[in-house]
């Protein structure tokens, strides 16, 4: 009976010790980004430049949804960074371009990993800028 109670002491004391050190910034990042969706064969072309977003904008849609670039999944590049999407993230893109009135540049909603790739949930419409 003893060596249950120190059993569970010892694992309560454990994971309150997991819970504290557990920082909210160490947590996967959930928030909108907003960029230029693009292939990612054709994304890494465009990060060699001195302004990858800006070159993303020129891409167009059309290769993006080509095949051969389709398979090698999609990102979105914001600024400098390439975040490159799951396995859903892939088909919400495909879902997402297919769209006769869609554009590139958007915002993606998901969680953003350690690793750079992204958790996609959804993508739309990049908010117009006002004025």
């Amino acid at each position: 009976m003893k060596l249950a109670i120190v059993t569970t002491f010892a694992a309560l004391f454990a994971f309150g010790l997991f819970v504290r050190f557990t920082r909210a910034e160490d947590a996967p990042k959930s928030s909108p980004v907003v960029g230029v969706l693009i292939d990612q064969m054709c994304g890494e072309k465009q990060m060699k430049k001195d302004d990858p977003q800006a070159a993303a904008e020129k891409h167009p849609k059309a290769c993006a949804m080509k095949e051969g670039c389709a398979e090698s999944g999609y990102a979105v590049i914001s600024g400098k960074k390439m975040y490159k999407f799951d396995d859903n993230g892939n088909k919400l893109a495909k879902d997402y371009l297919a769209k006769s009135d869609s554009k590139t540049k958007v915002s993606v909603e998901g969680t953003v990993k350690d690793d750079g790739t992204m958790a996609v949930t959804a993508i739309n419409p990049a908010p117009e800028k006002e004025g």
